[in-house]
């Protein structure tokens, strides 16, 4: 029975988070197991933070926040080891000063620069958690997701290469499982067949997680959270969630389009090609029982959802002669938004004029408007709040739009978006 289990920074920000992983990669390890992992804690953003710092050419803070970061990854080293470990601490230092080195180098763009920078953060946990096991005397072989994830080139949101990736995959795990190896890897991160670093989108680890689970053929995926399971709110939001006991696929991926964080939104696809069940299980309560998402949709309808997503802006868009917003300028509008690489979350359009919500990005956000107000009358608002409902009552809708002021709403059968005003973000 293979298993791919798959870890969030959350869970390995601190010496106790990653000893439990070890634990259980000695209890489940006895039976093939591939081990993906994220960066840990609030790497990711601290990455991303210094691709800012490289384009605003803010050396100063740059060098600041690279050693803060170091120190906190070495910090962690000597926390997991208390009398020290010379070859964890050279493995560190040695991937920081590729770091720096990639922080200094001159690229074709900044999505390239992005995927070369940010992915340093799951080498980091690799080398963390492999140096770790080892020292548990765990038989275990640390594979770089760059030998096994092909991708093409497109930078910050790769699209997979099954063909080349299932020859990678298959050359390289089985006969490590079969050795009795626990394998672990990277989540997020691939390689494109020109050999550049690439990566999966923003949360990939789940994905990457399903990809080597499909390309395995896997018995399972467990998606190991600081949750009881897939929940129908974000309990830091709503003290009255409930854990769902099962899901479809279908319903998991509308979840995740709208906005679940639990989920990345293209993790369901592969598994479900092959109908390999995916379980979101507590990490600190093991023993409860975990949501199982597969083909049965016997509960998708049982409970409502509520996602939120921060951070939003609303673009209105406007034609400047009064020409209709139809074929010809939506398919300008849509490559605008392609090219800057921005993910539209709901949109709505009438004669003349467009209107979209999307996640706040400064810098994309800025290069879009310079895109656009070219051909059209650009105007927009920051600091407002995406709510979506699946499975609605009119009772849930008063209840959550209840002294909020609206800017867009939409409904379908089974599905409410509303757009309004986050007082919390001013």
């Amino acid at each position: 029975m293979t298993r791919v289990f798959k870890f969030g920074g959350a869970l390995l920000k601190n010496a106790s988070g990653i000893h439990k992983v070890i634990s259980l990669m000695e209890e489940f390890g006895c039976e093939p197991l591939v081990v993906v992992v994220s960066a840990i804690g609030k790497t990711t953003n601290a990455l991303e933070q210094l691709v800012e710092l490289r384009l605003e050419k803010d050396k100063t803070a740059l060098v600041n926040n690279f050693y803060t970061l170091k120190q906190q990854h070495l910090q962690l080293a000597m926390a997991l080891f208390a009398e020290g470990n010379r070859t964890l601490i050279e493995a560190i230092d040695e991937e920081m000063s590729q770091l720096w080195e990639d922080l200094n180098n001159s690229y074709r763009d900044n999505f390239q620069a992005y995927d070369r920078i940010v992915s340093h953060g799951e080498k980091l946990a690799g080398i963390l958690i492999e140096h770790a096991a080892l020292a548990k005397g765990i038989a275990l072989k640390n594979v770089p997701a760059t030998s096994l994830i092909v991708t093409n080139s497109n930078h910050t949101n790769a699209g997979i290469d099954w063909v080349n990736s299932e020859i990678a995959v298959q050359k390289t795990i089985p006969p490590l499982l079969h050795n009795g190896h626990v394998v672990l890897t990277q989540g997020f991160i691939g390689s494109s067949r020109e050999g550049e670093i690439t990566t999966l989108g923003r949360e990939g680890s789940d994905f990457s997680a399903a990809i080597l689970a499909s390309l395995l053929q896997a018995n399972e995926v467990t998606i190991w959270k600081d949750v009881p399971g897939l929940m129908n709110a974000d309990p830091n939001r709503f003290p009255n969630c409930v854990k769902f006991d099962a899901l479809s696929y279908h319903e998991a991926i509308e979840l995740a389009f709208y906005g679940a964080t639990i989920i990345h939104p293209k993790t369901i696809q592969p598994i479900k090609k092959s109908g390999i069940p995916l379980y979101v299980r507590s990490f600190y309560n093991p023993d409860i029982p975990p949501t199982c998402i597969s083909n049965s949709a016997h509960h998708d309808e049982k409970l409502h959802s509520i996602i939120v997503k921060d951070a939003q802006v609303l673009l209105s868009i406007n034609t400047k002669d009064l020409s209709f917003i139809a074929e010809d300028n939506l398919t300008r509008l849509f490559a605008a938004f392609s090219r800057n690489k921005i993910h539209i979350n709901m949109m709505q359009h009438s004669a003349v004029s467009f209107s979209v919500c999307f996640d706040h990005h400064a810098q994309k956000l800025s290069q879009l408007l310079t895109d656009l107000e070219q051909d059209f009358e650009v105007k927009y608002n920051t600091g407002l709040q995406l709510i979506t409902l699946r499975h609605y009552t009119p009772e849930l809708i008063a209840e959550i739009t209840a002294g909020k002021k609206i800017f867009v709403e939409q409904r379908s059968r089974s599905t409410f978006q509303v757009l309004v005003y986050n007082s919390a973000t001013t």
